[in-house]
């Protein structure tokens, strides 16, 4: 005889009776052995056996019916007898934030009360469940674990508030400046690796509002961290550097971020000659080429980079020997067409010359530029410099006389840097009001 007073398995038993299955249909059907069958409906010793995430699933096959078709019920499994299963829990969690079912997760989190003993598996739980489109539930684990976990300086706590604040970027720059803030504490009590790539995260925020202090004083952050961790050919690091995780991308890509930061923030500074020794630093990775996969790939990228912001340091020093060059790497490299251009505007308005037919060769398409990114974050840069670029774009064409062209361009760079919230941005074209109204020169901008 069937037990029917749990919820779970009455509501079973009765699809069952519909389709007119016994115990013996049902273990054909789901391949699950009879006798197990019998322990979870029947027991032994008067006691029923608690059902795997597992079995019902093939249960729930057997009977043609969705695969969520008791998860409802399930939940009391997790907690059978009134203790909670992580055996039971962690697949059917799992399951859920797939299929992205964010009331039955938070059943569960409310009967586990926080207790300390699961948050470590809660948090792994998030950990390889990280994707776009499992983002609202892997974000709720994180603040769920962050709620309940009262060591301050806890890895798993600094790796919580990463990954939140990895959530809350978006199109948004004041958002995103605000979601920086927030995490700052919290950077140092990263793992080596995540700190890494929490410094390149950091930059790139700061590239967004062209703060250049603050670009800097990342860039520098990183290039010791990359020091303390690496070493150089001549100083390896005293003991090597195991990471707890493998790195998200080879280690001259960090030091490469690094220099390349910092070489930005010189030229911004116009410290030309500066910042094209940084090339160097970046240039001469050879040594970590075969030390981990995509190694070789990076320091050949990166050498490429070098010497591409070489010629494009000497081209904004004023060296119009330059530019042949600078066209030719243009023309070879079309993701860097928005950042080659700003270099080329620059140039043609500091030193008076003009750069009509190369803008005429690199017509200027932010939805073609956005294409060619690789990702969310590139894509956000990519808009960031487009708007840069139209700012410079309306400097060069009031230097060349041309009014009209010069307010179409600022405008179009307002109107993106509204889309974008980028203060930053605004304060610089509000800049532009001083060229128009003959209180400043172009080159003083």
């Amino acid at each position: 005889m069937m037990t029917t007073s749990n919820p779970l398995r009455s509501a079973i038993t009765q699809n069952m009776w519909k389709l007119g299955y016994n115990f013996a249909v049902l273990s054909e059907k789901s391949d699950i052995h009879r006798g197990t069958l019998s322990m979870i409906f029947v027991g032994g010793n008067s006691r029923i056996s608690p059902m795997s995430f597992h079995h019902l699933t093939k249960i729930s096959r057997a009977l043609e019916l969705p695969e969520d078709a008791f998860f409802n019920l399930y939940v009391d499994e997790c907690f059978f007898c009134g203790k909670p299963n992580w055996s039971r829990i962690e697949p059917f969690l799992e399951r859920c934030i797939e299929m992205g079912y964010p009331d039955f997760l938070e059943k569960v989190l409310h009967r586990l009360k926080g207790e300390p003993r699961y948050l470590p598996l809660l948090f792994q739980l998030a950990e390889r469940q990280q994707k776009e489109e499992t983002k609202p539930l892997t974000e709720r684990l994180y603040e769920y674990v962050l709620a309940h976990n009262r060591d301050r300086h806890s890895d798993e706590k600094a790796i919580c508030h990463y990954r939140l604040f990895l959530f809350e970027l978006s199109e948004d720059e004041e958002n995103n400046f605000r979601a920086l803030n927030a995490f700052l504490p919290y950077r140092d009590n990263l793992p080596y690796g995540l700190k890494l790539e929490s410094l390149i995260v950091m930059g790139n925020l700061c590239y967004n509002r062209m703060d250049t202090e603050a670009l800097e004083n990342v860039a520098d952050e990183l290039i010791a961290l990359c020091l303390h961790l690496f070493g150089t050919e001549e100083h390896p690091p005293d003991k090597p550097f195991k990471p707890d995780r493998k790195l998200e991308r080879p280690a001259a890509v960090y030091y490469g971020h690094g220099y390349m930061m910092k070489q930005i923030a010189l030229s911004e500074r116009n410290e030309y000659q500066e910042a094209e020794a940084c090339s160097s630093l970046y240039e001469s990775l050879g040594w970590l080429a075969g030390s981990e996969d995509g190694a070789e790939e990076a320091v050949s990228m990166l050498r490429r980079f070098a010497h591409a912001n070489r010629v494009g340091c000497r081209l904004l020093a004023g060296d119009l020997d330059a530019l042949p060059a600078y066209i030719r790497l243009l023309e070879a490299y079309p993701k860097e067409t928005v950042s080659g251009l700003i270099v080329l505007l620059k140039t043609a308005t500091r030193c008076a010359i003009s750069v009509d037919p190369w803008l005429r060769r690199f017509p200027l398409d932010l939805q073609k530029y956005l294409d060619l990114q690789d990702d969310a974050g590139s894509r956000q840069l990519s808009r960031n410099r487009f708007a840069r670029l139209l700012y410079q774009l309306a400097i060069y064409h009031f230097s060349r006389g041309r009014l009209e062209e010069s307010l179409q361009a600022a405008l179009q760079s307002c109107e993106l840097s509204h889309q974008l919230n980028n203060h930053r941005m605004f304060r610089l074209l509000s800049s532009l009001t001083l060229m128009y109204s003959g209180q400043a020169e172009p080159t003083e901008l």
